[in-house]
């Protein structure tokens, strides 16, 4: 019997368009962004980690990505009480210090070392490379029919000794997520 319970859902994506398709790109690229970046921090928001947890909830993008610009402003907000520090990581010694680690599906050839390195620690790992989830990763971003699609690799996030708050998977179910 397959383990792995994995949940879509579609996120609606903001889509501004302007006088040319390689500007209506690039706005659909950055809307694309900032809706991950909030995503994140609702990640944040909705899950729990095992005791004792870090003073700072620590916030890492791993590699030379341009995405954690985005996730400057989670910088300073709290979460539980504890202040967001966002960082940017690029060698694999350097991930187990962080609470959440968003992988840029260009840092998808890294992902092998990634997963040996965090193999059990409480890290919550996000990419959007597909397959993420189905290869050891616990939520994967997804583009299904222009939309945002969140996938959770529940059996991972359980192997982190992670809890997805029932809040997250409501939310995920009640937005006309599917069940797989």
């Amino acid at each position: 019997m397959k383990l792995a319970r994995t949940l879509c859902v579609a996120v609606a994506m903001l889509m501004a368009a302007r006088a040319t398709p390689a500007a209506a790109e690039q706005d659909i690229r950055l809307a694309e962004q900032d809706i991950k970046a909030a995503l994140l921090y609702n990640f944040l928001l909705y899950t729990e980690w095992p005791p004792p947890q870090q003073s700072h909830v620590i916030v890492c993008a791993y590699g030379r990505d341009p995405f954690v610009a985005r996730l400057a402003p989670m910088a300073g907000r709290t979460v539980n009480e504890r202040p967001i520090e966002v960082r940017s990581v690029s060698a694999a010694a350097d991930v187990n210090g962080c609470t959440l680690l968003f992988i840029n599906a260009s840092e998808r050839t890294h992902w092998p070392e990634l997963r040996a390195q965090l193999d059990r620690a409480s890290v919550l790992t996000v990419s959007d490379f597909e397959g993420f989830a189905a290869n050891g990763g616990m939520i994967e971003f997804a583009r299904i029919n222009n939309r945002i699609a969140v996938r959770i690799n529940a059996p991972a996030v359980a192997a982190a000794n992670l809890v997805i708050g029932d809040r997250l998977l409501r939310l995920v179910a009640s937005s006309g997520g599917e069940r797989r």
